[in-house]
């Protein structure tokens, strides 16, 4: 028999997508699927959309209290899957019909690796747009990724995994808290990924796209503000897990993500102190990035929105 897959939707206030999101999984070639809809205390009338599915493979989780980044929502829907396998999309995205078939493939080409993504589609505009990873390695098949690789593409803005296209061996978690529930309020996910793949060493990345990710939609975690310790914090909390190398190359991704989640901070009129960025960097990894950005964290944050819009981004 074929493994049992767990889809896992966490929805707040997305009554005008969410019936496109369900669809689209409902509409598998893959068979062997249960639906986790997450009400994460919702509002609207997403829940009324979801009722008027008449599917027995759909079962609906409620929270009474919502929380940042759909976390604490996907923790418990794989705590509650029943599934081999689970897998995540949001509500206001959508699957291409075949992803499953084509992860559930993999998973048979490669069975001792607990760990598949694939490659995703932005929609923004009328456009569509393949994320950077798949264009770069679409065309050489299937790429198998330690920690240090997954980092070294991340760090050049190419990282194999997002959301919509990660399955998870549910045999191989040791427990159903994959997201930092608690910890920050946004872009939890990038930290999960980190985790997941120093935990279970390897990632297998499929050359089909797993789905259309909709750029256009404003969602709750766009005002939502990334947490600069989740990162700074990350070094040690998998250093248990890494090698030497693995750790180099996790310090300067921590670099790159605590600068961005000052820069997010700083969109959003925070008040920092000086000492705020340079304090959180790692200086032994990327001494020149770390001097770099501590400098421009000195000029005036017009002056940067100013930079970064006449000027390559970093």
């Amino acid at each position: 028999m074929r493994p049992l897959v767990s889809v896992i939707i966490p929805v707040h206030n997305k009554g005008d997508y969410v019936s496109r999101a369900l669809q689209s999984v409902l509409d598998q070639s893959y068979p062997r699927l249960e639906v986790l809809v997450v009400d994460d205390a919702s509002r609207d009338d997403s829940l009324a959309r979801v009722a008027r599915f008449d599917d027995a493979r759909i079962r609906v989780l409620r929270r009474e209290c919502p929380g940042p980044g759909g976390y604490a929502a996907r923790n418990l829907g794989i705590q509650q899957a029943r599934g081999d396998w689970v897998a995540f999309l949001d509500a206001d995205d959508v699957w291409l019909l075949d992803h499953l078939d084509q992860s559930m493939g993999i998973a048979v080409r490669y069975p001792e690796i607990a760990l598949i993504s694939a490659a995703r589609l932005l929609q923004r505009g009328g456009r569509q747009q393949l994320d950077a990873f798949a264009e770069r390695f679409m065309p050489r098949g299937p790429q198998v990724l330690h920690l240090t690789d997954y980092l070294k593409q991340a760090c050049q803005g190419r990282r194999a995994m997002g959301t919509n296209s990660v399955l998870i061996k549910r045999a191989a978690l040791d427990t159903h808290r994959v997201f930092p529930e608690g910890r920050t309020q946004r872009s939890g996910d990038l930290y999960a990924w980190v985790e997941l793949l120093a935990r279970l060493k390897y990632l297998v990345w499929s050359p089909h796209v797993a789905s259309v990710h909709h750029g256009d939609v404003i969602g709750v975690s766009r005002n939502n503000i990334p947490s600069m310790a989740l990162f700074r914090d990350m070094v040690e909390d998998l250093r248990a897990y890494t090698t030497q190398e693995d750790e180099k190359w996790l310090k300067i991704y921590a670099n790159q993500m605590i600068k961005y989640a000052w820069l997010e901070q700083k969109k959003k009129r925070e008040a920092l102190p000086v000492s705020a960025l340079p304090g959180a960097f790692y200086w032994t990894h990327g001494r020149g990035y770390c001097l770099k950005w501590t400098m421009l964290s000195l000029v005036p944050f017009g002056v940067l929105e100013w930079l970064k819009q006449h000027s390559p981004a970093d």
